[in-house]
């Protein structure tokens, strides 16, 4: 399989600072090796701002934009988009890069990334990305990014969501998004819980874009992150749950964020996702 793996190493526009050095690190181990050795083609790219850092806005702009650049190169020569992020906002310029109107978006995350300038209870534009990516905010931020309409909010489904602000939990509830939480995995079951909401949203979209925030594993595996959410999924059900998701829908790009290395303990969470990592690349290129 051709992949491409794209580092972002940023966190809020600052490269290689918390999270930003989540990406790095991920290539510090023998992923790199073990795909060579498997037979894979790959190609390494980084993305790095060619101006100076102006704010917050500005530099996720134009990080998304040479992102976009990037993923839009790799598809146009067959290879897997494979995105390594500091923040969650890389999906901004993946999605530009596929560039398919029809694409849908499958987040993993402990939280809802939902939040809006009106309900933001921080301010952090990190809380935002997916509610960017579905056109609830920032429209001119994804038009200087995307040159499609944001992704249809039937398209998208949220899972393993376990700490949602309020107003964010109201906004989702007024959308068409489908959102399975951890508390229904965990009382349901994965088939329960996840097959039927899969096998409706097959009837929505056959290509998807896979975002994973790595804080959607439970903290006792995956302590690394700076938010934290206790009574996580397990790692073995987020695999599982890949694995589900593969045997039913294209994935036609992949991230993985939120790895802080300066809040890891014992590489646990650095080993975690190099598994969410491999597991990925397996489905798509089943031996």
């Amino acid at each position: 399989m051709k992949i491409m793996i794209i580092q972002v190493p940023y966190h809020l526009g600052k490269r290689t600072v918390g999270m930003g050095a989540g990406p790095i690190r991920f290539l510090q181990t023998n992923i790199i090796q073990n795909l060579l050795d498997h037979g894979h083609s790959l190609r390494l790219e980084s993305i790095t701002l060619d101006e100076p850092f102006k704010d917050e806005i500005k530099a996720i702009s134009r990080l998304n934009i040479l992102l976009r650049n990037k993923v839009q190169e790799g598809v146009k020569d067959g290879y897997f988009p494979l995105i390594l992020g500091g923040n969650c906002n890389t999906c901004l310029g993946t999605l530009a890069g596929l560039n398919d109107p029809t694409i849908g978006i499958i987040w993993f995350d402990a939280h809802g990334d939902f939040n809006t300038p009106e309900t933001t209870p921080s301010g952090f534009l990190d809380g935002m990305p997916f509610a960017i990516a579905t056109g609830q905010c920032y429209e001119d931020l994804w038009s200087q990014i995307a040159n499609i309409a944001p992704i249809k909010e039937f398209r998208s489904l949220h899972i393993g969501g376990r700490e949602f602000d309020p107003e964010e939990q109201g906004n989702l509830e007024k959308t068409q998004i489908q959102v399975v939480k951890t508390i229904d995995i965990k009382k349901k079951g994965l088939e329960e819980s996840i097959l039927p909401v899969l096998t409706q949203f097959q009837s929505k979209t056959t290509k998807i874009y896979l975002h994973i925030d790595i804080d959607i594993v439970d903290p006792q595996e995956a302590p690394g992150v700076d938010y934290p959410a206790p009574n996580g999924l397990s790692l073995n059900e987020v695999e599982s749950i890949i694995k589900l998701i593969a045997g039913r829908f294209s994935i036609e790009a992949a991230a993985l964020t939120a790895y802080n290395p300066s809040k890891d303990e014992n590489n646990k969470t650095l080993n975690t996702g190099v598994r969410i990592l491999k597991t990925i690349l397996e489905v798509k290129n089943p031996l």
